[in-house]
C-alpha cells in the first residue's frame, strides 16, 4: 500500500555518479503509485553541476528554494536564486550549474513519471542527514 505522507529522513538518498549532487526521490510510481508524476529533490554541491541532458517523454520542473546558480536552458542561460522556477519540455537541453561555495537546492517534478528512477538505477543509495 502506498504511504501517502511520509518524512524526508524515510526516503533514500542517492548520491550520483555525475560531479556533486545527491537525489531523494519523493513520490513515485514505484513505491507511491503515482501515474502521472513524480516529485524528488536535489542538492547540488559546491562548485559543481548537473550535466547537459534532456528526458525524452517528460517534462521537468524544478523549483529552487536554497541558493543560486544558473540553468542553461535550450542553450540559453538563466540565474537562478531562492523562489525561482524552472521549466523545461521534453526532448530540450538543460543543465543546472552551481559555481558557489554553498549547495544549491530544488526540488523537481516529472510528467510523465518515470525519468526520476536514474536515481535508482545510476545512484549510490547513502544515508545523509537533511539539515
Amino acid at each position: 500500500m502506498p504511504k501517502y505522507v511520509k518524512s524526508i529522513d524515510e526516503v533514500t538518498a542517492y548520491r550520483m555518479p555525475e560531479p556533486g549532487r545527491t537525489l531523494r526521490i519523493l513520490v513515485d510510481a514505484v513505491e507511491d503509485g503515482a501515474k502521472g508524476i513524480s516529485l524528488g529533490l536535489c542538492v547540488v554541491d559546491p562548485n559543481s553541476e548537473i550535466p547537459y541532458h534532456s528526458h525524452d517523454d517528460a517534462e521537468e520542473v524544478m523549483y529552487i528554494f536554497r541558493g543560486r546558480g544558473k540553468a542553461i536552458i535550450g542553450g540559453v542561460e538563466y540565474e537562478l536564486k531562492e523562489n525561482t522556477s524552472m521549466y523545461c519540455p521534453a526532448k530540450v537541453m538543460h543543465q543546472i550549474v552551481n559555481p558557489n561555495p554553498d549547495e544549491l537546492w530544488f526540488v523537481f517534478a516529472y510528467a510523465p513519471p518515470g525519468a526520476e528512477q536514474s536515481a535508482r538505477t545510476r545512484g549510490t543509495p547513502i544515508t545523509k542527514t537533511i539539515p
